[in-house]
């Protein structure tokens, strides 16, 4: 009797991932080479201007100029296709079927960043775009006996929940992402993340995104 009151059921089919928070991870294939022909492409920048553009969300380290996506060299062109593709597969999953076939338009400006010992990047967003990412070029040699030493750690953006009870859950309020190189992520340009001090010998090169999306023929 109790069986037929209270069955097992498939929780899939009951639940609503309501307000939820795209993270995407992606480990580029076959960028070995790659990475080495981007950090030349890096180091070179930052030795003709040594100054780059300053301070932003940067305690330390280089950041080069926003403009990096308009550099005129093949890296480049392929950095920007990897970004067009990751953005267009994203937005293919959570763009809502109106029934005709939608399109978009992608405006990307990005910059590269050299993160040496002790350097990090306080908490931000990146406000006036739709989507943040970055790409990992080269981790350097972290510190293994120090903890989270150059890690991007992203923050639950709901005020409230840090006070869930449970540990290692979903409902985690915070995430550490490894900087592997080769690695792309993406997530809302809204969401709260920073990156740990760097300690260790040489450098962390990582290549940030903002990307706006257009969508075309829409009516306004």
């Amino acid at each position: 009797m109790t069986d037929e009151l209270v069955p097992d059921f498939d929780i899939n089919k009951s639940v609503s991932m309501l307000f939820a928070t795209p993270l995407v991870i992606h480990d580029w294939p076959n960028s070995e080479q790659f990475n080495q022909d981007f950090e030349k492409v890096v180091r070179n920048s930052e030795e003709n201007d040594k100054e780059g553009y300053g301070t932003r969300s940067n305690a330390g380290g280089w950041q080069s100029p926003g403009n990096l996506i308009t550099w005129k060299d093949p890296v480049i062109e392929i950095f920007r296709q990897r970004i067009e593709k990751l953005v267009s597969n994203l937005l293919q999953e959570v763009a809502r079927d109106t029934g005709n076939n939608r399109s978009f338009s992608l405006l990307i400006d990005a910059w590269a960043n050299i993160n040496r010992k002790g350097d990090y990047n306080v908490v931000h967003t990146h406000p006036n775009c739709m989507y943040s990412g970055v790409y990992y070029v080269n981790q350097g040699d972290p510190e293994k006996t120090i903890p989270y030493s150059g890690l991007l750690e992203i923050l639950d953006p709901r005020e409230a929940a840090n006070y869930v009870q449970i540990r290692h859950s979903v409902f985690d309020a915070r995430e550490f992402v490894e900087n592997i190189p080769g690695r792309m992520l993406l997530w809302p340009s809204w969401l709260k993340h920073w990156v740990h001090p760097y300690q260790g010998e040489g450098e962390r090169i990582s290549v940030a995104f903002n990307v706006n999306v257009i969508e075309k023929n829409e009516k306004v």
